[in-house]
């Protein structure tokens, strides 16, 4: 039969899209002094690795920005 059937490894990597979580930003509650401009309320300020992690397990496809305590004025995409 001359059926077409894309090559595999194109169907597999669409399929990985398809079950992908979707990003989910985690809003900062408080009012954060020293803001960058270009970042919207998904910027938590100066928190630690841990305290990202447990507000990042709420769901999957988490995501928030934090400043680095150790190299203040950097900034982490926290996922």
């Amino acid at each position: 039969t001359d059926e077409y059937r894309p090559p595999v490894w194109k169907s597999y990597l669409y399929q990985l899209q398809q079950e992908a979580p979707h990003p989910r930003r985690i809003t900062c509650t408080c009012e954060v002094e020293n803001r960058p401009k270009y970042y919207g309320r998904e910027f938590h300020g100066m928190i630690s690795r841990e305290a990202a992690d447990q507000l990042l397990i709420v769901a999957e496809g988490s995501y928030l920005i934090r400043e680095s305590q150790r190299q203040p004025g950097t900034y982490t995409l926290a996922l």
